[in-house]
């Protein structure tokens, strides 16, 4: 592995786990095993290496959102696929690397509302037209709003105030969310479906 990878990589281990604000330059280097010296020859400061790695793993974000739609049966299931991801990711991360992103990295910060409306939004939007279009979601439902709604409920899990995640946690939190949204805008066909792949057997 590459030195810069590697600085990215525990980096961003480090963030996930105790969150932005609490990890030094010398933490990460002592992580590491090298002097800051080296990882200041390829970032700056650490807002510099906060910028660059969100911009990395935005970039990586948006090709697995790709590959989630091209392997996707359907938009039911292009939604689970994207709540296994998440899943995936959410387990690993402080609730407070979220808020430390808002607070203190405004570059950063940026390119995630960036890419939230540029990627994030356009695909929920697809979704939703093609599951109304497939019978799944409910005909009635404003496309826009929904998907808007979608955002915001996002944005209200990673950098509100609401929640305390002592009793349920951040991943948790995440999947009852998701569900509570998709199983609002289903129709019959779509609550079968999305029963079918969470193998609950459908109630009368």
């Amino acid at each position: 592995m590459e030195p810069q990878e590697k600085i990215l990589k525990t980096s961003l281990d480090l963030f996930f786990k105790y969150g932005i604000k609490r990890v030094t330059m010398d933490e990460i280097a002592k992580e590491l095993g090298m002097s800051k010296k080296t990882i200041y020859q390829y970032y700056k400061e650490k807002d510099d290496l906060v910028n660059q790695l969100f911009e990395i793993e935005l970039h990586k974000h948006q090709k697995k959102f790709e590959d989630v739609y091209s392997q996707a049966k359907n938009p039911i299931h292009e939604i689970m696929l994207i709540s296994d991801n998440m899943r995936e990711m959410m387990q690993n991360i402080n609730p407070i690397f979220f808020l430390d992103l808002q607070k203190f990295h405004p570059i950063a910060f940026k390119q995630f509302q960036a890419f939230k409306e540029n990627c994030a939004f356009k695909d929920i939007l697809r979704n939703i037209k093609k599951g109304k279009e497939e019978g799944y979601y409910m005909a009635e439902i404003d496309e826009e709003f929904v998907a808007r709604y979608r955002l915001a409920q996002i944005d209200i899990l990673m950098f509100g105030n609401h929640f305390s995640f002592d009793k349920i946690s951040f991943t948790k939190s995440h999947e009852l969310i998701l569900d509570m949204f998709v199983y609002g805008i289903c129709t019959v066909k779509g609550h079968k479906l999305i029963n079918n792949y969470k193998k609950i057997k459908d109630e009368e």
